[in-house]
């Protein structure tokens, strides 16, 4: 796929809303990540993202000014990652946005995903055009909205005749498995960091528990395991899509949060890692390397307790010259290249079928 030396934007913010990452990709031979930047969200935004989300009540009124707040972080992650990079904007042919996911829901014919950050803002600022909105996109066309990354996967990770699965944890997960490279499976699995995260902010004031070290002084409380792993979002077929709406504190029983703030993140660590193990064995695809991207790749405890219960080791995208932090951040700018051209992306409508259709909306300066 010929870019002839343009530069395409991505930047992503995901369900952990801590910050926006901002990917450069050049696909003159192959996708390569030419500059990658994280920019922080400001505490008093991410606090008021959260309290959108878990409440999911607003007047519109704020809802309509979060919007605005969150497209100008948006600019601000863009434009500082531009003057960083050094890379001339003549060479930038566009910029492709995720926005922030605060609701996500599928429910038959009024399923829907709804992203801030309003585009406008960036475009006119950077006097770039800006894609966003893939995903409601991607719903109309048959598909869940998420995962949106399965065929870029493909694009970076596939490799004949070795299947492989290639694991996202962010806020929640998914991975894409890769055994025939113009039919990517994909689906999210249900929490990564989401419960760990939410946790270990409201009841620690942290935002994380850094590379597990709590989880893995801890003893899994069963009980509740089980109880976490019999929700109905586990008898949803495959493949499907969630987010905090679901997997948030409020699914934390009582009885749980009874337990030390040590046994309850060492159960929550292993809920984590149960449900994505669970989801490749009763998918069949145990047969294939898991190649391991996103922010959890960095909790030791959870790797740890997935590689407890899957018989293949699992490998960091790092290993293979993919910093796990960019891969989402550079779909977006892939989906964005596709957009703009006006090339068709590939959604996976059921367990064994697709469609294509060209994703996102457009707004220039």
């Amino acid at each position: 796929m010929k870019m002839n030396k343009s530069i395409y934007i991505g930047a992503m913010s995901g369900t952990s809303h801590d910050a926006i990452d901002v990917s450069f990709i050049n696909d003159d031979k192959a996708i390569s990540l030419e500059f990658f930047y994280s920019y922080k969200l400001p505490a008093t935004l991410k606090a008021k993202i959260s309290n959108l989300i878990f409440s999911n009540n607003t007047s519109l009124s704020d809802l309509g000014q979060l919007n605005k707040e969150i497209g100008l972080a948006f600019f601000r992650a863009i434009a500082l990652a531009i003057t960083k990079s050094k890379i001339s904007k003549s060479k930038i042919k566009g910029i492709a946005i995720s926005g922030q996911t605060v609701r996500h829901e599928m429910k038959g014919i009024n399923s829907f995903s709804m992203q801030l950050g309003d585009p406008n803002i960036i475009a006119t600022k950077t006097n770039i055009p800006v894609a966003y909105d893939f995903r409601n996109t991607h719903i109309s066309l048959g598909g869940e909205g998420a995962p949106l990354v399965p065929e870029f996967h493909a694009q970076i990770f596939y490799k004949k005749n070795k299947p492989r699965v290639v694991l996202n944890i962010g806020g929640i997960a998914n991975y894409t498995y890769l055994n025939n490279k113009s039919q990517p499976w994909g689906s999210d699995t249900g929490p990564g960091n989401a419960l760990m995260d939410v946790y270990c902010s409201s009841r620690l004031g942290v935002s994380y528990d850094k590379n597990g070290s709590k989880a893995s002084k801890g003893t899994v409380v069963r009980k509740e395991l089980n109880k976490l792993l019999n929700n109905k979002f586990f008898s949803i077929p495959f493949p499907k899509s969630t987010g905090k709406e679901l997997f948030n504190i409020d699914i934390l029983s009582k009885d749980l949060l009874k337990n030390s703030h040590e046994d309850i993140l060492a159960t929550l660590s292993e809920f984590t890692a149960l449900s994505i193990v669970n989801a490749i064995t009763k998918n069949k695809h145990s047969d294939a390397e898991i190649i391991v991207c996103g922010g959890g790749s960095k909790n030791t405890n959870l790797m740890n307790r997935i590689r407890s219960h899957h018989k293949n080791d699992l490998m960091l995208s790092e290993e293979i010259g993919f910093e796990s932090q960019a891969i989402e951040s550079m779909a977006f700018a892939w989906l964005g290249y596709k957009r703009f051209n006006k090339k068709k992306s590939l959604i996976q409508t059921s367990a064994k079928k697709y469609t294509k259709g060209v994703l996102g909306s457009v707004v220039r300066p």
